[in-house]
């Protein structure tokens, strides 16, 4: 028994010395801020529907047959602000492209005159045969073409002879294909709807087909966050 109180006794006091000298303190955890929650990439209904309210009302066509992208380009420019998006579509195999060579467009026509009247004297003088002529409509109106190429080398072995008379030009691929042009288009409703220059446009190009398609209605990812 005497032994039993004797270990007790000298067990009671290695734990106190372990506590005193041997244990770590526990240091309490530092608080953090909260981190804020991830965007899970969801929209309410209310939300989607006020984006779509916010959005302008639209009518889609497919127009074509375009004898060329030139006429498509054209079409678009007459449309202009009519237009809030639009672009064109080759149909078929494609075919190799050609590069189209001109000087960009001048801020008037008087001033594209005058600098095509330069450019042909500048021409017969270094006596180089180049047929250039006045861009009067489209997306390149009031520039100056110089010709179409079926090889890029030949485009810029014209480019840099006309850049040695002193002018800019620049190269333009001209995608091809054994299919027809189409113009795929998305106009404010209010012009079709309100503005007489939609069908009088539209008389001008009398070989077009017009077939108006269904916008797309369906929620797009780039629509959310």
């Amino acid at each position: 028994m005497r032994y039993i109180v004797i270990f007790l006794l000298l067990a009671n006091i290695g734990y106190f010395s372990w506590v005193r000298f041997g244990a770590q303190p526990i240091t309490p955890p530092v608080p953090t801020n909260p981190r804020p929650l991830l965007n899970s990439g969801l929209t309410l209904v209310s939300e989607y529907e006020a984006q779509l309210e916010a959005q302008p009302t639209l009518n889609c066509f497919t127009i074509g047959n375009f004898r060329s992208n030139d006429d498509a380009s054209s079409l678009i420019a007459e449309l202009s602000e009519a237009v809030f998006s639009a672009a064109v579509s080759l149909s078929g195999d494609p075919l190799s492209s050609q590069y189209r060579l001109f000087i960009p467009p001048a801020s008037s026509r008087g001033i594209a005159t005058i600098t095509l009247d330069s450019l042909s004297n500048s021409l017969s003088a270094a006596e180089m045969e180049i047929e250039i002529y006045l861009i009067t409509r489209g997306m390149l109106e009031n520039g100056i073409a110089l010709g179409v190429f079926s090889e890029f080398s030949d485009a810029e072995a014209a480019r840099s002879a006309v850049q040695g008379l002193g002018y800019a030009p620049e190269i333009e691929e001209i995608p091809r294909s054994t299919g027809v042009i189409r113009v795929q288009l998305q106009l404010l409703e209010r012009y079709v709807l309100e503005n007489p220059a939609w069908p009088e446009l539209m008389a001008d190009w009398p070989d077009l087909t017009i077939t108006e398609n269904l916008c797309e209605t369906i929620a797009q990812g780039s629509q959310f966050p």
